[in-house]
């Protein structure tokens, strides 16, 4: 029983982890959608790369694939909204 619970928290806890990545890639694509600055499009870049290691690590070590399909969309459409972007001549 003990094991059981440790692998149903450590599978809630890999998602919570890929959750708050791709939360955190939103939040910064939303900013550098109203300032594309080089520094805020970086920031994009160093979320997206974060979330890509979080969405590893969910993909290898979580049983429950549907909330990770439905969060690797979400990062894949960020990624696309991402390359739309061009940093503004400021």
């Amino acid at each position: 029983m003990a094991e059981h619970t440790g692998m149903s928290w450590k599978n809630k806890n890999v998602i919570t982890q890929l959750n708050n990545s791709v939360d955190n890639v939103t939040l910064a694509l939303q900013q550098a959608q109203s300032h594309p600055t080089q520094q805020t499009i970086q920031q994009v870049q160093n979320a997206l790369e974060h979330a890509n290691n979080a969405l590893d690590d969910a993909l290898q070590n979580s049983e429950h694939q549907e909330p990770i399909d439905r969060l690797q969309e979400q990062l894949n459409q960020n990624k696309e909204q991402l390359q739309q972007l061009r940093p503004s001549e400021d």
